[in-house]
């Protein structure tokens, strides 16, 4: 069984955790503090369990690339470290997510890995953030390396916060993390979702978002844990997301502009002019197909709401 590199799966999970060594490493070099989320840095606890030949077995959970989370503050010495080691950044913090939370980077033998700066849904500063997650932090041994991860129950708020983003209510991180978990283990993650101001997002994860409805992130938060497909759904949540009207300007202009790192991902090459062309030529059609769209839908429920009253 292969994943979409072509590798056998085993041969993707051995790969990542060589490149969790390796990251872990250059930190070391530069003296940036990392904690590795998420793929082979997960508690077994939290992963699935199956009979196996008759023994209660550990699945680990898959992934084809890293993600790391560093200090704020090491940011610059460690995107330093990996561009003078083979690493080449293709997204930049704002163009790889509504949340400007990770760069992602390649490597033509360790492949991609996402550099994170916050976790999307902790609202608290970053920098706090992470203080907050590394005092608690724990070492395990990866790839004969001696890692950071968070504890289990900042773990637990992570996957789950990573769930709320996958546009399903079943996901199979909120199932183990928050499902199956008793409640002991519940009441800890809502308490450190209130220190860390996540409780909008640990709400989309589980099923209680409506008791946020008033939040500015809210509508943001409603699209990504629904799966909603709608871009200008997402860009409207995000510039109400956004925390000033100054940043709410950012986002709208940020709206206008061809995402060229990812384009250039999905093409698998650099861009040409023609595919710049292309681009901004599909999203302005998408754009206002979805614009048509929403403005029937507009008008058919003026009509409707017309025929009601003339009933009456």
């Amino acid at each position: 069984m292969r994943d979409v590199t072509g590798e056998t799966l085993i041969g993707t999970a051995s790969r990542v955790e060589v490149t969790h060594g390796v990251l872990q490493r250059l930190a070391d070099m530069c003296g940036a503090d990392l904690l590795h989320v998420k793929g082979p840095a997960v508690s077994p606890e939290l992963l699935e369990h199956r009979i196996v030949d008759g023994k209660r077995t550990v699945i680990p959970r898959g992934s084809t690339d890293a993600d790391v989370l560093v200090r704020p503050d090491h940011l610059t010495q460690f995107e330093s470290i990996l561009a003078k080691h083979g690493w080449r950044k293709v997204a930049s913090f704002n163009d790889g997510s509504a949340f400007g939370h990770a760069a992602n980077y390649w490597h033509d033998l360790l492949g991609y890995v996402d550099v994170h700066r916050q976790f999307p849904g902790i609202d608290i500063a970053p920098s706090q953030a992470f203080q907050a997650l590394w005092t608690r932090r724990q070492r395990i041994d990866i790839a004969h390396t001696l890692i950071h991860t968070p504890s289990v129950t900042d773990q637990r708020l992570i996957l789950l916060l990573h769930a709320a983003r996958s546009g399903t209510t079943n996901h199979p991180d909120k199932v183990r993390c928050w499902d199956n978990a008793d409640n002991q283990e519940r009441r800890a993650v809502r308490a450190l979702a209130r220190d860390l101001d996540a409780q909008v997002a640990l709400a989309a994860a589980i099923g209680e978002l409506d008791q946020f409805r008033g939040h500015r992130t809210y509508d943001l938060w409603r699209h990504f844990s629904t799966g909603d497909p709608s871009r200008l759904h997402e860009w409207r949540a995000r510039v109400r997301a956004a925390p000033t009207r100054k940043d709410a300007v950012k986002v709208a202009l940020n709206a206008l502009a061809l995402n060229r790192p990812h384009l250039r991902m999905d093409l698998g090459h650099d861009l040409s002019r023609v595919d710049v062309a292309r681009g901004y030529w599909n999203r302005t059609l998408k754009a206002s197909q979805e614009v048509y769209q929403v403005a029937r839908e507009q008008a058919r429920t003026q009509l409707r709401s017309r025929r009601r009253k003339g009933h009456r």
